[in-house]
């Protein structure tokens, strides 16, 4: 029970601490005279509806923040899907394999036009001092750190304790 200077305030009405009480449900810590004048004064029942009111919304302010943080959870693998897109893609290539005999031909002659570009491409490419070779090497280098970067900030914060 609350003891006799929390019950009442200025004037003969509930105190703050009576109704926010009340307000909670916090039935049994204030006595029954108190409550019988809650429920018999106006003004006392009027303060008791905004304390609940405000209870209220307290409750749903402190329970918001759990709700973002569950949402910000990562959502889960879409295997589902990427197992249909293979599926769709696959679907797609059926028509180019049913004309396997003209699309061997023309890859075959496709061979070694690529394997050309390749090799040009290769000798340019890994030409000691080329300029393409440094700009790929340093970037290689800033990608590397990048993802690196990214990785350690995605692991899990462990408590350091001393």
């Amino acid at each position: 029970m609350l003891p006799e200077e929390l019950l009442w305030a200025e004037g003969g009405h509930a105190s703050d601490v009576v109704l926010t009480a009340l307000a909670d449900g916090q039935l049994a810590i204030v006595p029954p005279n108190v409550r019988a004048h809650v429920e018999g004064c106006d003004l006392c029942t009027t303060h008791l509806g905004h304390a609940a009111l405000l209870s209220i919304h307290t409750g749903a302010g402190l329970a918001a923040p759990r709700e973002t943080a569950s949402q910000t959870e990562r959502a889960p693998f879409p295997r589902l899907a990427i197992t249909l897109g293979l599926a769709v893609a696959v679907l797609g290539l059926v028509p180019t394999l049913l004309q396997a005999p003209s699309t061997a031909r023309a890859f075959a002659g496709d061979v070694p036009l690529v394997a050309g570009a390749v090799s040009t491409l290769s000798h340019r490419f890994l030409a000691p001092g080329s300029p393409l070779m440094l700009a790929s090497t340093y970037g290689a280098a800033v990608l590397l750190v990048m993802v690196a970067v990214v990785v350690v900030r995605r692991l899990p914060k462990k408590e350091i304790s001393s």
